[in-house]
């Protein structure tokens, strides 16, 4: 029996596992978080440490979105959307390394486009679960926000980051749009926190946000960028951020 078929199976029903397990003994969270992540490098490598020498940036979006949203299940009071919250992860772990496997083991193209749908949709998530825990966490622990804001560029470079295995085009200019990308994000974010609301309803901004901005660096990638590109997008989520605002209980 080939093992790497196994993959997208075996690192979603661990993940799913171990979240169930800090759900019962909330001590064993950072030790279920790491295990995780072993569990993911580890299935990452067997499958694409034999044909990539940079697997370790295939690691990422798995990663990344199993942290966040073990983090924000750990600050989530709703049973019901924890449970949700497992199950999207396990899903996304499972969709991820299923359509890897099959990109790395077939060379069919058509799963490098799906991968990269499933990282700009899971990347929109892991914004949000990532900066909800991060905009509540000074309050929290008593710390300024300033304090978080490394962080929050680390997340935003490695959600950039993750794309550059599929992409042909000059790494240098690729390195230089996502550093200058990830400052910008870090500095709004900065911004946001200055307004007095729920935190939730920042995160969800930062991730709109965020999909902005991804959406200008992928037209870029693909030379592609024009003003009537930008047009729709723009649009679009400047009014859903408005709407945000308006509707949103101001403190």
């Amino acid at each position: 029996m080939n093992f790497r078929r196994l993959i997208p199976l075996l690192v979603p029903l661990a993940a799913w596992i171990l979240s169930q397990a800090f759900l019962l003994f909330p001590k064993i969270f950072l030790i279920a978080l790491a295990v995780g992540a072993i569990c993911i490098v580890l299935g990452a490598k067997v499958l694409v440490a034999p044909a990539k020498r940079d697997w370790p940036l295939y690691i990422i979006a798995p990663i990344l979105f199993f942290a966040s949203a073990g983090a924000y299940a750990a600050v989530t009071v709703s049973r019901l959307l924890i449970q949700i919250i497992f199950l999207l992860t396990a899903w996304f772990l499972f969709s991820y390394f299923k359509n890897l496997y099959y990109y790395l083991s077939y060379g069919a193209p058509d799963r490098s486009l799906k991968i990269e749908h499933l990282m700009v949709s899971g990347g929109f998530l892991t914004v949000f679960m990532a900066a909800g825990v991060l905009f509540n966490l000074p309050a929290f622990i008593n710390w300024p926000f300033w304090a978080v804001i490394p962080t929050f560029f680390l997340l935003f470079f490695l959600l950039f980051l993750q794309f550059f295995p599929f992409k042909k085009s000059d790494q240098s200019l690729n390195g230089s749009i996502t550093v200058l990308s990830s400052l910008v994000l870090s500095e709004l974010a900065l911004a946001l926190a200055l307004l007095p609301l729920n935190f939730n309803f920042l995160a969800l901004i930062m991730a709109i946000i965020y999909y902005f901005f991804l959406s200008v660096v992928r037209l870029k990638w693909q030379d592609r960028l024009s003003r009537r590109a930008l047009k729709y997008p723009l649009i679009l989520s400047i009014f859903i951020i408005l709407l945000l605002l308006l509707t949103a209980n101001w403190l």
